[in-house]
């Protein structure tokens, strides 16, 4: 198991250093200049300018900024950022945990219905069910999120009244100071009374927005998964001995059609992070997602690329958690 951990991590070094490479060139080939987009329209001496350029080294050489950009990654350091003087790496610390507590949200309703629709939508294979639930999950998935999100908000906030449209939680009514950075165990620390339930409502609709798309990919993999297995000789085996159909297909088939099923969620962490960009922007939800658009706006090159490579670690990592949970489900997987 050693040996397998110790080589994916040396695998995904090459992988880093490519995207390293590509995020610091895609980010300069944003038009605009950090150094005017910060001055605006009041322009600024030429003087000054070139100064201002020479302290943050955008005067060297391509070459040189991205030695020097890869040795303080080598190193730890993810620069600083050009518009707030803040390091990049506190800036994420201080915003991720918004954004893990929404795309935890999201994906525990993903998956807290997405396998026991797929497992239904398999077990009455070309029944009503089925066809409905695949019909809906290939509607959820060809959904672009900042429409569902808009809809969502014109029909649940404004025509309904039933949820807020942007935020953690009512700022007018309640304010504490963060502890944890999760607005749902803070506001239970508070002992302000409401202040849970605004945080939940405030959760709603950006979880429901961002957890559409993987609901759909965790229902439709668990489906096609679970109708394989369904036709091995071993579940055959136990139908015939007479278990119940609630063991045959709870305890025989689903356990080893969740394998697939468990990559299919790791790769879903890839995208919430993604789709919180544009999720945290339409509910205006505090954290690595807006960060990231504004910076882009700002042409806050540390931030840019620190941020890429802070949200391209985590991704890789949940992978290889993927990959070692496989042994816990299925006993028989050993890596060599």
């Amino acid at each position: 198991m050693l040996r397998f951990v110790l080589r994916r991590v040396a695998l995904t070094l090459p992988t880093f250093v490519a995207l390293m490479f590509v995020t610091f060139i895609a980010v300069r080939l944003v038009p605009g200049d950090p150094i005017e987009v910060r001055t605006g329209e009041r322009g600024i001496a030429p003087e000054r300018l070139a100064a201002l350029r020479h302290d943050l080294g955008l005067d060297q050489p391509m070459w040189e900024q991205f030695l020097h950009y890869a040795n303080g990654l080598a190193h730890g350091d993810f620069g600083v950022s050009i518009v707030t003087k803040t390091p990049v790496l506190q800036e994420f610390l201080t915003l991720f945990p918004a954004t893990l507590e929404l795309s935890l949200c999201a994906l525990i309703l993903a998956v807290a219905i997405g396998i026991p629709v797929g497992v239904l939508a398999a077990v009455k294979r070309g029944g009503l069910l089925d066809h409905a639930v695949m019909a809906v999950a290939l509607t959820g998935y060809s959904m672009p999120i900042f429409w569902w999100g808009l809809l969502l908000i014109m029909f649940m906030s404004e025509y309904l009244g039933l949820t807020p449209v942007s935020g953690r939680v009512d700022l007018i009514n309640y304010y504490f100071e963060p502890v944890t950075g999760f607005m749902l165990i803070d506001s239970l620390l508070s002992d302000q009374e409401g202040a849970f339930w605004s945080a939940v409502q405030h959760l709603i609709l950006p979880s429901i927005v961002l957890g559409t798309i993987p609901l759909a990919v965790i229902a439709r993999m668990t489906r096609s998964s679970m109708l394989e297995v369904l036709s091995e000789d071993y579940v055959r085996t136990a139908r015939a001995k007479g278990l119940s159909p609630f063991r045959v297909v709870g305890l025989h088939a689903l356990r080893n059609a969740l394998i697939p099923v468990v990559t299919v969620i790791g790769l879903q962490t890839g995208t919430l992070l993604a789709g919180a960009v544009l999720t945290e922007h339409i509910f205006a939800w505090p954290g690595i997602g807006k960060w990231l658009i504004e910076s882009i706006a700002r042409r806050d090159y540390p931030a840019l690329q620190g941020g890429i490579m802070l949200i391209s670690g985590i991704v890789i990592l949940v992978n290889l958690l993927v990959d070692l949970a496989y042994v816990a489900i299925n006993p028989r997987i050993r890596h060599g």
